[in-house]
């Protein structure tokens, strides 16, 4: 089962950085995906580790994301939607790390990396869609 795991979060955490590459992300959104992509890579080795004060720490930081500005350049009710399940998540491993409850926090993690992946292809599949709505696009 541990086994399993690692393997389907190590290919959840490649898919959140060949999404974060996608068409139109600028600088700064770039700089702060890839910010996330560390914390969340840190939350891993802090539950297959067993390090509480890790996971802790991880888990507000990544909190701590969604208050950037450049976090928000989405205004869409979707992203909103997204946005508030990841908040959710993040505040929930905290928890799992302050109650020393590891296998909350593993079901936690695989959550949050789908998380991740449902919102980096919702801003994928809108950029795709804009570009093909444009007057100017091939068909």
């Amino acid at each position: 089962m541990k086994k399993t795991f690692t393997v389907w979060t190590a290919a959840a955490t490649l898919a959140l950085v060949a999404s974060s590459s996608a068409v139109g992300q600028t600088p700064r959104t770039g700089r702060l995906m890839r910010e996330k992509l560390t914390h969340a890579q840190r939350l891993l080795e802090a539950i297959t580790t067993s390090n509480h004060a890790l996971l802790e720490r991880e888990a507000t930081a990544l909190a701590r994301i969604t208050e950037s500005p450049d976090w928000w350049v989405l205004r869409s009710p979707e992203f909103r939607g997204h946005s508030d399940r990841f908040l959710k998540i993040t505040n929930d491993l905290a928890q799992s790390a302050r109650d020393r409850d590891l296998d909350s926090a593993a079901t936690q993690y695989a959550s949050l990396t789908t998380t991740c992946y449902q919102c980096h292809k919702y801003v994928k599949d809108s950029r795709i869609a804009r570009e093909l709505s444009r007057p100017d696009a091939i068909r």
